[in-house]
C-alpha cells in the first residue's frame, strides 16, 4: 500500500512538472475556431503583468495571440492583433482595449511582443522586437481577478470558449513569457532577445504545461526564424546572450 502511495505521487509529480520548449514552436496549421493550446498554469489574481512572445505568421487579418479570461470577465488579459494599420496592436485589460500605433518597418512577418500594465499607475504599454511604444493609462487601481484561463491562438468569448474563426491564428508562436509585474525596458529587450535566464514567473517558455486542441503541431525552430532583430539560442545560426 506504502509502495502505491508513493507511485501516485510520482506519477503526480510528472504530470504537474513543465516542458522546456527552447527551440521549439507551436505551429498553427490554419485560421479555425477549433485549433488552441490551453496553457495549464494556475494564474490567479494579478495588479500587473508583462505579457510576452514572438509570432511568425502572414496574416494580415484581425488574430488573438493569447487570451486570458476569468469566469465573470471577458479580455481580462489579451494581447490582439487587427487590421488596423494605424493601430494594428492592441492590450486589453478588464475588458477595456488601449490600441497602439505601429510603423510598417515593424510589422515583419516574425515580431517579438510585450504587453505590459501597472494597476498602480494604470500605465500600458507595448514593446515591439524590443522597443517601447508610446506610453498610455487604463484602468488605474483594477485588479485582474482570477482564476484565469490562458489560452494561445483564439479570442475567448466565454471562460475557455466562445472561439471565432475570424478571430483565429494562423503560424508559429513562442517564447510565451508571462511575469505578474512589469519588467524593466532592459529586462523587456532581454526577453525580445531570448536570454535564457529569463524566465516568466507566472507562465513560462521553459517550464511549459499545455494541452493542445485541434490542429496545431509541436516543431522546432527553422533558422530562418532568426534574424537580425533576434536570437534564438537553439538555433545554429545565433547564439543567445
Amino acid at each position: 500500500m506504502k509502495l502505491c502511495s508513493l507511485l501516485l505521487l510520482s506519477l503526480m509529480g510528472a504530470v504537474s512538472q513543465g516542458i522546456n520548449m527552447d527551440g521549439e514552436v507551436f505551429l498553427f496549421a490554419n485560421r479555425s475556431a477549433t485549433n488552441y493550446v490551453t496553457l495549464e498554469q494556475e494564474v490567479t489574481s494579478l495588479i500587473g503583468f508583462t505579457a510576452c512572445l514572438r509570432a511568425f505568421t502572414e496574416l494580415t487579418e484581425d488574430y488573438s495571440y493569447l487570451s486570458c479570461n476569468s469566469p465573470t470577465q471577458d479580455n481580462n488579459l489579451l494581447l490582439f492583433h487587427k487590421t488596423s494599420k494605424a493601430n494594428p496592436f492592441s492590450v486589453y485589460v478588464g475588458g477595456a482595449e488601449t490600441p497602439f500605433r505601429a510603423t510598417s518597418p515593424a510589422l515583419d512577418r516574425s515580431h517579438h511582443i510585450c504587453g505590459t500594465w501597472d494597476s498602480f499607475t494604470g500605465v500600458v504599454q507595448m514593446f515591439l522586437n524590443g522597443k517601447p511604444l508610446t506610453r498610455k493609462v487604463m484602468k488605474k487601481g483594477y485588479t485582474i481577478q482570477g482564476p484565469l484561463k490562458c489560452i494561445l491562438g483564439q479570442e475567448q468569448d466565454s471562460f475557455g470558449g466562445g472561439f471565432d474563426v475570424n478571430q483565429s491564428f494562423a503560424g508559429e508562436i513562442d517564447n510565451v513569457h508571462v511575469w505578474d509585474y512589469v519588467l524593466s525596458p532592459a529586462d523587456i529587450h532581454q526577453a525580445f532577445m531570448n536570454n535564457k535566464h529569463l524566465h516568466g514567473n507566472v507562465i513560462s517558455w521553459r517550464d511549459l504545461r499545455y494541452d493542445i486542441t485541434g490542429d496545431v503541431l509541436v516543431e522546432p525552430v527553422q533558422q530562418s526564424s532568426c534574424d537580425n532583430q533576434a536570437c534564438y539560442q537553439s538555433s545554429p545560426r545565433c547564439d543567445a546572450n
